[in-house]
């Protein structure tokens, strides 16, 4: 199995997961929160990466909730915000996986910085974006649901959108006066920065992604009637 075809089948896994989680309906948010950090996890933290990811969680959610009748906007709002619960997360470990460049790599400078600071408040688009794409293949129902649901975070923010601008907040407060200015730094020197960034960046996150699926696992089942 080649690179893409093993791409095609993690996202296929992640879609069908998404659906499940939506289908069975217990934990909806929980459930998609803790796959899309698991799937966001896996190999390099990228911008193309997220995308793939949150597209087939959404993709899955909607596929799901088709079969909840009245409640399929109830669902997809649930699966919406768990994704948006783990791109907050992403944010967080990409600051740190950012903070580790910056005090191990001799090489990297204030537009590397620059680049990465870029890449985090761009997932609140990248985000809302991929949910827009999602939402023309689905039926007039779910196209509907989806777009609102966009166009209300679109207006009053969300989860990832706070955290990114806190995150690069804090890395301009604690590194723009430290980082020197880069000469004339080579694509590939840029490229392997980054690489290392996305790397870091995803062990940081699945660090986060235990301790969450731990304090699920650790929090007492709710009374039953």
């Amino acid at each position: 199995m080649n690179k893409e075809q093993a791409q095609e089948e993690e996202t296929s896994e992640v879609k069908a997961a998404s659906q499940s989680a939506v289908e069975r309906g217990e934990a909806i948010r929980e459930d998609t929160r803790d796959i899309t950090l698991t799937a966001l996890s896996q190999h390099h933290l990228d911008s193309k990466k997220i995308r793939q990811v949150v597209h087939a969680v959404i993709e899955g959610a909607s596929i799901g909730s088709t079969s909840k009748g009245g409640q399929a906007k109830d669902a997809l709002l649930d699966a919406m915000t768990g994704v948006d619960e783990a791109l907050a997360k992403s944010a967080e470990a990409s600051k740190l996986a950012v903070e580790e460049a910056a005090g191990n790599l001799k090489d990297f400078s204030k537009q590397d910085m620059k680049r990465a600071l870029d890449d985090i408040q761009a997932l609140e688009d990248m985000f809302l974006d991929t949910v827009s794409e999602v939402a023309k293949g689905a039926d007039e129902l779910i196209r509907s649901s989806l777009c609102d649901m966009v166009e209300h975070a679109r207006n009053s923010g969300t989860a990832v959108g706070k955290t990114a601008t806190q995150a690069t907040e804090a890395l301009n407060q604690q590194l723009g006066k430290t980082l020197h200015e880069a000469a004339s730094a080579s694509a590939h020197a840029a490229m392997e920065i980054t690489g290392h960034i996305a790397q870091a960046a995803a062990g940081a996150l699945d660090g986060l992604a235990q301790t969450l699926q731990q304090e699920r696992k650790d929090k007492p089942p709710a009374d039953k009637e």
